[in-house]
């Protein structure tokens, strides 16, 4: 036994080197994302971002279907982070969209392929040195309409600026031109900015890039979607059990089962006990109450029998509303008027108040009259009124 016993020791140890030999020579590595997901902690991405905005705005969630799904409405928001491949049909989606009374908030660095009327860009000249260092690159940056007093600045990399259009209001500028705008659409606004890396992981905290951006979502919407369909992470319905499997595996096995079915069938497999025993179907308090009933028919105590009855009527009043077990009818009905109707308080008082004679406890009830006995039909009506008022307190 104990060569057995240090055997498994010496196998577990040596699967124990393997693994870490295993993990210490081929560590695995995280999967690369692409740019600009909101749910990526790496440096090109804008997770750290979002998690500012989730703790600012109410409702924050991703969006992976088609633009013409967006749910009806006003009050919400879409935030799209250079996104790749946006047709004809989800522009003209996201306008009627906006136009409902929401807000767009487009990152792009040269939104060249929008075809709205809102948005024209033109190029502006390029740094004299194509090899121009990225510290040549950090300009101040103004927000608003002036050029002067801001004391901002930013890493910019686009060639591109937005031009005028009627109504927009000037949110970024440098001194080549306008970075950022918003453009009234409809009952809704377009927030055009041309500095996506601002919200990268690695770029937030950069310059004046934090100060500079986050005014821009300083409105309450009811939600902000993120846009993560046109990132390539499109939803998606999955597939059934079914079709996993290839058909032809999955007909000859519903086949194979309906011919077991049909054999099961024809040999008369019982999937269950033949026979049900008695004790199963019927309660045994029934059975003893009869035969306790019987009992006392046969004996002529109903007297007693009744006595019982309100003994335990007592005994409820006492568990459930805490009165003692020689409280009053007067006191009983007090505390029955503020949970029972009138009728039912009156019936209860003239149950208790009705004397019986002594039923083996310590109640108060009327002398014992010998030979008396209550006649079977007021026995049970009596019995009947007391069992519906001890089945109303059980109930409580």
């Amino acid at each position: 036994m104990k060569s057995v016993n240090k055997h498994a020791i010496g196998l577990l140890v040596c699967m124990a080197l393997f693994l870490a030999a295993g993990f210490g020579v081929t560590k695995p590595a995280a999967p690369d994302q692409p740019a600009y997901l909101s749910f990526s902690a790496d440096l090109d991405g804008t997770k750290a971002w979002r998690e500012l905005l989730a703790r600012k705005q109410a409702h924050v969630k991703e969006w992976r279907l088609d633009w013409d799904e967006l749910p009806a409405g006003s009050g919400a928001a879409l935030v799209v982070i250079e996104p790749e491949d946006v047709s004809d049909e989800d522009q003209a989606a996201v306008e009627r969209w906006v136009k409902m009374g929401n807000d767009l908030l487009l990152f792009e660095d040269e939104p060249v392929n929008w075809n709205g009327n809102w948005l024209r860009t033109a190029p502006v000249a390029a740094p004299e040195s194509a090899s121009a260092s990225s510290e040549q690159r950090v300009v101040p940056i103004y927000a608003g309409a002036a050029d002067a007093g801001s004391g901002y600045t930013g890493f910019v990399s686009t060639l591109a600026r937005l031009l005028p259009v009627d109504g927009a209001e000037v949110l970024l500028r440098d001194a080549a031109g306008t970075l950022a705008s918003r453009i009234p659409l409809g009952d809704g606004s377009v927030t055009v900015v041309l500095l996506p890396d601002w919200l990268m992981n690695s770029q937030l905290t950069e310059h004046s890039h934090f100060e500079l951006i986050w005014p821009l979502f300083a409105k309450t919407w009811a939600t902000v979607w993120i846009d993560e369909r046109h990132h390539g992470f499109a939803a998606s319905s999955r597939p059934g059990l079914l079709a996993v499997y290839p058909a032809w595996l999955v007909l000859p096995s519903a086949l194979l089962a309906l011919a077991l079915l049909l054999w099961l069938w024809q040999r008369g497999k019982r999937f269950g006990p033949v026979h049900t025993p008695r004790a199963w179907t019927v309660r045994r308090g029934d059975e003893t109450l009869l035969a306790v009933a019987r009992w006392y028919e046969r004996l002529g105590s109903r007297e007693e029998a009744l006595g019982h009855q309100q003994q335990q009527l007592r005994r409820l009043l006492a568990e459930r509303w805490g009165l003692s077990l020689t409280a009053s009818p007067e006191q009983a009905a007090h505390a029955a008027r503020t949970r029972w109707p009138e009728p039912r308080v009156e019936r209860l008082v003239r149950l208790m108040q009705e004397p019986l004679p002594e039923a083996g406890g310590s109640l108060p009830a009327a002398a014992p009259r010998p030979g008396r006995r209550i006649a079977a039909r007021a026995f049970v009506e009596r019995t009947r009124a007391l069992s519906e008022i001890i089945a109303y307190l059980e109930k409580e």
